[in-house]
């Protein structure tokens, strides 16, 4: 009986095998609907308003108040100023008595993706400006790797900085200063940027040759929220600034 069983499976298989047929399209036709409805589903929106509520409420939290927009601008900008000095400022209170050690920090426009307004800002607007989970990197260059750093700051047109000073010249930076004091090409300076830079994002391959890294576990977006609640807690607002910390040379 088994026999007799496998003998017919293998006939029927054979059978199906010598029976196959290539199918092949000869035309195609599309059928286009239009859905128009502004309906909401009651049922879904009753599941989501408590996680909504919750969700406007954080993100239109005042954390500080502004007497200016901060703006995206080429070469040096206010937002680009504000962005690297409060990561700076609050890297070093994270650094504690290691403090000193951080001398700079370099950030790209592209990572800064909407103005701060006029007036109250929200917790909203920081996610509008760095939506992005980038977090802090120090990374510690030679001063050779430094200089490169330099030259294309240059070479963006100005990029976002803080803790440094420096002329564009043609394709190259001239009189550069860290925190007042001139670049010196034997020493070795400690930057903060992100970890997308820090990993040679936007090109910026000299962060990859970093003589050490230290992530700083903090996400850059956090970083921003707790400056501007600082400055709020010392009774102060925010007013947006120009130092020519990037000059263009004639």
């Amino acid at each position: 009986m088994k026999s007799l069983t496998k003998f017919i499976f293998f006939s029927l298989l054979t059978a199906g095998s010598s029976c196959v047929h290539k199918t092949i399209v000869s035309n195609v036709s599309e059928t286009h609907y239009i859905i128009n409805k502004n309906e909401i589903d009651s049922a879904t929106y009753k599941t989501i308003l408590p996680y909504k509520t919750t969700h406007d409420m954080l993100m239109s939290k005042v954390i500080a108040k502004s007497e200016d927009a901060f703006l995206k601008a080429e070469a040096e900008s206010t937002l680009g100023n504000l962005f690297c000095d409060a990561v700076i400022y609050e890297t070093k209170k994270q650094l504690g008595k290691d403090s000193a050690m951080l001398d700079v920090a370099v950030f790209n426009k592209g990572g800064l993706r909407n103005a701060l307004p006029k007036g109250n800002i929200t917790i909203g607007n920081v996610f509008e400006l760095m939506p992005f989970d980038n977090q802090v990197v120090l990374l510690k260059l030679s001063g050779e790797r430094f200089k490169d750093m330099c030259d294309k700051i240059v070479e963006k047109g100005g990029i976002p900085v803080g803790g440094i000073r420096l002329k564009m010249a043609g394709k190259s930076a001239t009189d550069i200063t860290i925190n007042g004091k001139p670049f010196d090409q034997t020493k070795d300076y400690w930057v903060v940027t992100s970890d997308y830079l820090a990993n040679g994002g936007d090109n910026y391959v000299f962060f990859k040759n970093a003589k050490e890294r230290r992530p700083m576990d903090v996400l850059l977006r956090d970083v921003i929220i707790t400056y501007c609640t600082d400055i709020t807690e010392q009774g102060k607002t925010l007013k947006p600034y120009l130092d020519g910390r990037i000059q263009v040379s004639k």
